[in-house]
Order: C-alpha cells, then structure tokens, then sequence
C-alpha cells in the first residue's frame, strides 16, 4: 500500500508541474519552433515566450504540438486526428515512442489508491482528461488509451479493446513478435517493449 501511495504522490507532483507555466518548446505546422513556457488545457496549448506575458491559446490548425522539460524528462505531445467520425478534431496525445511505429498514449483518470497503513483512507478516481500526465508515471495506475501509427497511415490504431487481438494483428509483419503477442507473453502495460521490439527487430 505504501508504495501505491507513493506511486500516486509523484503522478500528482507530475501532473501539478506539466498543468503550471512549464519550461517547454512549441512545434509550429512548419516545424519551426519557440522556447518559453506552456501548459495543455482541455486539448488547447497555452504558450508564452516569457511569463511576463500573457499567454496565448494555440490549437491543431495552428501548431503541431508541444514538449514540456521537468523533472528530470522530456514529454512531447502532438495533435493526432483520431478518426473523422467520433473524433473529427485532432487530439492532443503523448508520443511515447517514435520511429517506424510511433506508439501514443492519453492518461484518462488516476484509479483508486487506499492506504490503510498510513493511517488515512484514501480512495481516489481522479479524472485528468484536461491535464496532463506522463504515461511512464501513469501506466500501472491510471486509466490509459493507446494507440499504434506508422507513417503511412492516416489513422491510429487504437489498442484500447481486445488488445491481444488487435495487437498481433497490427504486428503481423513480424511473425515472431505476432506470435508472442497473440500467446499472451506480452501484456498492454508492456506496449512500449513491443514498439521498441518491433522498431529494433522488425522494421525494414
């Protein structure tokens, strides 16, 4: 229990700086860039070159995307249109992993964290759908959407149902990796070893 409060201490500590004016580099369309400082708020980028001034509001049609520096990490998220049907705007997402497959993800909500030993009960769903949370900090104890796009596609697959299925299915390419994926040797929280693998080993 206590290391699953203290799991859920740095998420908030995580989530708290990235929802601040945090150091961080905005990616135009053009991919011409601008350091100063920004935040992500309800799939909107707010960015200020100084935080003297006042920030401005960017969307998809305007920039690419956004890095945020802190805590010892770089997090860089983009705007990928989804589908043109549920989701016909671009949505702001991690990019978790780049290369041949580029794997992204969204951190929904933060689950339930109870700790007894401490003395305190503590039972938390905590929605983050507005802010921003780093997956590596979330991916065992929040509710995260991931999805699979290489270059060629125009859009991501989502791996949020029948993931074992839909998993050797999207890496059929690569036999091997196919085959461990669809006996179970690989689980969802282990989509960014899958990635790396198939990037590493599979990709031409």
């Amino acid at each position: 229990m206590i290391k699953k409060f203290i799991t859920f201490f740095f998420i908030l500590i995580v989530n708290y700086a990235f929802c601040q004016d945090q150091e961080a580099t905005i990616i135009f369309n053009d991919s011409t860039t601008v350091d100063g400082f920004g935040s992500i708020n309800k799939n909107k980028i707010y960015f200020r070159a100084s935080l003297d001034d006042k920030p401005d509001i960017w969307i998809s049609d305007m920039v690419k995307g956004i890095t945020f520096f802190g805590f010892e990490s770089t997090v860089k998220y983009e705007y990928v249109l989804l589908d043109e049907f549920s989701h016909p705007e671009p949505q702001l997402l991690e990019v978790v992993e780049n290369g041949n497959v580029t794997l992204y993800a969204r951190v929904r909500k933060i689950v339930n964290v109870n700790s007894n030993s401490l003395n305190s009960n503590i039972s938390i769903i905590k929605s983050v759908s507005n802010d921003v949370v780093p997956y590596q900090s979330a991916k065992e104890d929040g509710s995260v959407e991931i999805f699979l796009k290489r270059a060629n596609e125009k859009f991501p697959t989502s791996l949020n149902w029948s993931f074992y299925k839909r998993a050797a299915k999207y890496f059929s390419d690569c036999e091997v990796l196919s085959k461990k994926i669809d006996k179970g040797e690989f689980s969802k929280n282990k989509i960014l070893e899958i990635v790396q693998y198939y990037n590493d080993i599979c990709a031409d």
